[in-house]
């Protein structure tokens, strides 16, 4: 409920005074959409292999209409990115919620809202926009949206367009007799908590609206593997952390720490300049010196962590130039567990 307050507070404010709100019920309740996207990455965006180009891709969105100024919805996307170097692209999600605000009968309005993108490395922003719903039916419209996306915590602002169709439904199209009849129905049967099942049969009272419930409103459980991965170059000759305060070393930390039954195994690697023998120890070193530092600045039990180097033997990239070397002077590590999740609607 603070959320959906700021965020109201925050889009009003962006509007003069005098501004003309839609004054009647709204043509339709809920809807959902699906859209192509294209997204232009800021230059200054923090990435530990390479750095990204920008990016397109495809997503989905489910959203509600709770007044003739007032909506919200629920976004995942999948986007594409492409890395200048050609080797290192990346493939990721992103999903978040947004409280939008229309401002005329045209169904064109602002939205503001949260969102998780997850690349690898975790990006948590901010993102505001300004869209429009146009009619081709009754129930269809198409969607076009434009949007900045602001990271606090890393300071850069990516900006994205989309273009989709919606399918619109649960309209107020059948006037007072209809609202009569609503409210009498839910006199007669009230469901306190909105979980879609009745106070008479609910045994979990208060379940959040958007979970998936059984016959009884109880929130379904699933369980959902979950991963973390940690990738960092070196310089030449060299197994010094350059930042081992990034980002992507405190989210790999903190996902050791919520999940404390997981181990992990640092793989160490090398470029193919220098001697196989030398290399090999080159590369345990760099594998081991991660492993210190999640041990002594991050707290992970050193029995945890187990590391192994590959010397020059598996390199992502043959070529002898400089771009492959680069990528080649590296460790990398993935570890994965199952958690109970709910089920959402």
């Amino acid at each position: 409920m603070k959320l959906n307050t700021i965020v109201k507070a925050a889009l009003l404010s962006l509007l003069p005074v005098s501004s003309l709100l839609a004054q009647e019920a709204p043509q339709y309740g809920a809807w959902v959409a699906g859209f192509g996207e294209y997204y232009k990455v800021d230059n200054d965006k923090p990435n530990a292999m390479d750095n990204f180009e920008d990016a397109s891709g495809v997503g989905a969105e489910l959203g509600f209409r709770f007044t003739p100024e007032w909506g919200a919805r629920l976004e995942w996307s999948r986007l594409n990115f492409d890395s200048e170097s050609g080797l290192n692209d990346r493939d990721g999600d992103r999903f978040g919620i947004d409280a939008l605000h229309y401002f005329d009968k045209k169904q064109t309005y602002l939205f503001a809202g949260f969102k998780h993108q997850n690349l690898g490395e975790n990006y948590r922003l901010v993102n505001f926009g300004l869209g429009r719903h146009w009619d081709l039916s009754q129930d269809w419209k198409l969607v076009t949206e434009a949007a900045a996306y602001y990271d606090f915590g890393q300071d850069f602002t990516d900006f994205g367009v989309k273009l989709g169709l919606a399918y619109t439904f649960g309209g107020n199209s059948s006037g007072g007799s209809a609202g009569a009849n609503s409210a009498a129905q839910t006199v007669a049967e009230v469901d306190s908590d909105g979980d879609g099942v009745n106070d008479s049969q609910d045994r979990c009272a208060n379940t959040p609206s958007t979970d998936r419930v059984d016959a009884f409103g109880c929130t379904l459980f699933d369980e959902k593997t979950v991963s973390s991965a940690l990738d960092m170059l070196f310089a030449h000759d060299s197994y010094k952390i350059a930042n081992p305060q990034s980002q992507q070393v405190k989210n790999f930390a903190d996902f050791m720490q919520q999940y404390p039954d997981t181990r992990v195994t640092i793989e160490g690697h090398t470029s193919l300049v220098g001697t196989d023998a030398y290399n090999q120890t080159l590369s345990e070193r760099r594998a081991d010196a991660v492993k210190r530092l999640l041990v002594e600045q991050y707290g992970i039990t050193a029995e945890r962590i187990q590391t192994v180097g590959y010397g020059e033997s598996r390199p992502l990239d043959n070529a002898d130039n400089e771009a492959a070397h680069k990528a080649n002077r590296r460790i990398h590590a993935q570890i994965s567990t199952t958690k109970k999740v709910k089920l959402n609607r």
